[in-house]
């Protein structure tokens, strides 16, 4: 079975990697497309701006000539305008050949001659002014400037126009055969494509015979999860009647026999006691686990969960006297879920933040809500973006843990700290995690030791917002 899908898998990658060199070659070529539009852009720009610095340097040789025949001032608003524009039109020529050195030379040599034709007409002009004669040697000397003013942009102009037919040839040999190398490409991707499609319908009309098999053992395997899940709380609720009479029993004695007994009867008698005390918790949190995994048949209902709150509040109102624990909590939304579960959910929580005090210390446990975005809650994998989910964070002042124990607390019978410091089965945050999944939603743990805990959690403000793989992976302890 591996070997087909081998194939299919080359043929794949081999699809992908010729689609690659497709898409490099169109953006190769694009990109070339966009710089030889680009620079057809500026020359044309360049062949412009000298067209227009020859008209503008005509406007100044036929102002300055006719004002020289005529002396009327009406003769030279030409040529202060031109003289105006000419050195911006130089600079914006400047910018456009920067990276050409032969016409950015050609450039500098003109403004020289450009500065010394202006001179030259400047000096004409304030002799005509004067009414003093003009030498034919200044006629002639700025009518050669004029001329080789003319011939310098001739060339300047002339150089452009073989750069453009240059690009223009050079477009034209890199297309030739770009439609043939495309056409390659694209047939040899189509028929590697065709390969592997056959290969997956013959691969998949056998999975489909593999898949009704599979389906049917699944069946037989929730089938028996669900016995086994009932066995558990069959068991563990058919233990509580044998350990009631060993605690009634070890009561009697204690209270009328334990005088009777030396000091290893004595032992014993506590010991028994102690045995069976951790042994009915053990069973009662074993109850409680099998509880929140049988809830196929219930159905979700509005819960407000400041009731949730002040009910677990007043149930655990001895231990929050004793130790002096104040809670602090902001109102909390209501959800759909179910009571049973999400009471248990908050007696944990608390229990475990009074329980894991600093010595001396009064625990200070800090509730906070939140909405937010499922497209904000990017640390946890499987959530839809569209999704909202309340945040509930429970916060305290204890002991806290280390960072490496975020997940292991979570693990069912996992305990952080020996019998003889905390009590406990290691049962209670398993029950949480479990009932975070029933709701669809998330619970996660930060700590730091000797600074306190935060238990996140999110509940979908719509249920059934996370994809199946994720509620299995959640309702893993």
């Amino acid at each position: 079975m591996r070997k087909p899908f081998r194939y299919v898998t080359l043929s794949f990658i081999s699809c992908i990697i010729l689609l690659l060199i497709l898409t490099i070659i169109s953006y190769v070529k694009v990109h070339q497309t966009l710089a030889y539009m680009e620079d057809i852009e500026r020359n044309y720009q360049v062949m412009m701006k000298g067209e227009e610095l020859i008209s503008k340097m005509k406007d100044m040789e036929a102002g300055q000539r006719g004002y020289l025949l005529t002396q009327r001032n009406v003769f030279l608003n030409p040529y202060y305008d031109a003289y105006r524009v000419v050195g911006k039109i130089i600079n914006d020529l400047e910018d456009l050949v920067e990276h050409n050195h032969t016409q950015t030379s050609r450039l500098t040599h003109l403004k020289k001659l450009i500065a010394d034709k202006i001179k030259i007409t400047d000096a004409n002009i304030k002799l005509a002014r004067a009414k003093e004669p003009i030498s034919p040697d200044n006629l002639r000397e700025d009518k050669n400037k004029m001329d080789e003013i003319r011939n310098t942009m001739n060339l300047f102009q002339l150089t452009e126009k073989q750069i453009l037919n240059n690009k223009y040839a050079l477009k034209i040999t890199n297309d030739k055969n770009l439609p043939a190398y495309i056409i390659a490409l694209s047939a040899s991707s189509a028929l590697l494509l065709l390969a592997s499609f056959g290969f997956l319908i013959y691969e998949l009309r056998k999975r489909i015979k593999f898949q009704k098999a599979l389906e049917n053992n699944l069946d037989k395997l929730q089938r028996s999860n669900s016995e086994l899940e009932q066995f558990a709380y069959v068991a563990s609720h058919d233990l509580k009647e044998p350990l009631r009479k060993i605690r009634a029993f070890s009561g009697i004695l204690l209270k009328k026999h334990y005088q009777v007994l030396n000091q290893d009867g004595q032992e014993s008698l506590d010991k028994i006691e102690k045995s069976a005390e951790r042994m009915q918790l053990l069973i009662d949190d074993l109850l409680t686990f099998s509880r929140t995994v049988n809830h196929r048949n219930q159905e979700f209902e509005v819960i407000d969960l400041n009731e949730i709150l002040e009910e677990v509040q007043s149930d655990i109102s001895v231990a929050i006297e004793e130790k002096q624990a104040r809670i602090i909590t902001e109102n909390l939304p209501f959800i759909m879920g179910f009571s049973f579960q999400l009471k248990q959910l908050f007696h944990n929580l608390l229990s475990n933040s009074i329980k894991f005090s600093k010595k001396g210390v009064a625990p200070v446990i800090e509730i906070t809500s939140e909405e937010m975005a499922g497209k904000d809650i990017f640390f946890i994998e499987g959530i839809r973006e569209e999704s909202t989910f309340y945040h509930l964070c429970f916060q305290d002042n204890g002991i806290g843990f280390e960072r490496t124990y975020a997940e292991k607390i979570f693990v069912i019978f996992q305990r952080l700290h020996g019998r003889q410091d905390y009590e406990g089965t290691g049962i209670g945050l398993a029950i949480c995690k479990r009932v975070m999944g029933n709701h669809n939603g998330f619970i996660f743990a930060e700590g730091e030791l000797g600074k306190g805990a935060r238990f996140h959690l999110f509940f979908p403000k719509t249920p059934n917002l996370v994809n199946n793989n994720q509620i299995q992976k959640l309702l893993s302890v």
